[in-house]
């Protein structure tokens, strides 16, 4: 039995964001990957199938395959499902709920041009604009009309300091999760390494002048440490919040979540079960079938540069139970608060 276990199929879960954008990956790319899926006789499945096997209510019929794409780019509705349609393969879609806003279903003639995905969450940081995400309009077109599926990726995909070993100072140029953090006007202070706030407690800037004995101060600015009480009711507040209107959205009875930067911990992940989300994708590579954990459900992570050739490889890799734990990768972060 443990050597059939071993022989017995594995489900890849493909991980992409934005395609066709600048800094994203090419169309070209990304059509060669949907070729090599078809060549390869793989049969695109939703979540909610993927979470049938794993609870053994359905069994593994043929080379099942699963596409997800994190953080609702608008390049994913103007040219991935285009293309999801052309060669017949379904697509999952992770949004950041607070990124979802009102508006037509828009066309390539009604974008000026599309952002990188990190100038696309500096807009909204900055200046509100959500324009370079999915509207509401556009996300329930892929639910009612293409009959793919919508689920969370947070409502904000905030981040935070995870340390106070300083690497640079705010620039425009800084990493996009800076703006989270300070405000536009703050320009000149301290940048330390960027990490997800539903993992790290993190260290955050206070106002004022405040005293040694309770703040850290560094170039003249204060930083609180955050509790791990403090992180969980921040967790429950978003994750709440989130679930509530993607359920709106895709009207599903089951809900799913998907960790921004692949990262979760035992506080978070606490807080996603006790919101009420049935599962959730992560960036590990391992074994996704009968058995595995919905709540860590793996998923191959796709560079922009990455070919049919090096997808073909890791498709192979990955098509069994056995070479899935074989290549295993795992991306947990354990926080050591």
């Amino acid at each position: 039995m443990a050597i059939l276990n071993c022989l017995s199929k594995n489900i890849p879960v493909l991980c992409y964001h934005d395609i066709g954008s600048e800094g994203g990956q090419s169309l070209k790319l990304f059509e060669e990957h949907l070729q090599v899926i078809k060549e390869m006789n793989f049969t695109s499945i939703s979540a909610k199938k993927l979470y049938q096997i794993i609870t053994r209510e359905k069994k593994i019929a043929e080379k099942y395959i699963v596409l997800t794409f994190d953080d609702g780019h608008i390049s994913n509705w103007l040219h991935v499902i285009p293309l999801l349609k052309k060669y017949n393969l379904k697509g999952i879609f992770f949004v950041i709920t607070d990124f979802i806003i009102e508006g037509k279903k828009r066309t390539l003639n009604d974008i000026v041009s599309l952002n990188k995905l990190s100038n696309a969450f500096r807009s909204v940081l900055i200046s509100s604009d959500y324009s370079q995400f999915m509207n509401m309009s556009e996300l329930k077109s892929i639910i009612e009309d293409y009959g793919m599926e919508v689920y969370a990726h947070s409502s904000r995909h905030t981040p935070c300091f995870i340390s106070l070993e300083k690497k640079d100072i705010f620039i425009s140029s800084s990493h996009w999760g800076v703006n989270a953090i300070y405000s536009p006007e703050q320009k000149g202070l301290p940048v330390f390494p960027i990490g997800s706030a539903y993992v790290y407690n993190g260290y955050w800037p206070v106002k004022g002048k405040q005293t040694q004995e309770k703040y850290m101060e560094i170039d003249g600015v204060f930083f609180r440490k955050r509790t791990t009480e403090e992180r969980y009711n921040f967790c429950m507040d978003d994750f709440k919040r989130c679930y509530e209107k993607i359920r709106t959205i895709n009207k599903s009875e089951l809900q799913f979540f998907c960790w921004p930067w692949g990262h979760f911990d035992k506080v978070s992940l606490q807080a996603i079960k006790d919101t009420g989300f049935q599962g959730a994708f992560t960036l590990e590579r391992f074994y996704n079938g009968p058995g595995s954990n919905p709540f860590r459900i793996c998923r191959i992570g796709v560079g922009k540069k990455k070919t049919g050739t090096w997808l073909r490889n890791r498709l192979l890799m990955h098509s069994t139970s056995i070479g899935s734990r074989l290549f295993f990768k795992f991306f947990r972060k354990k926080v050591r608060e």
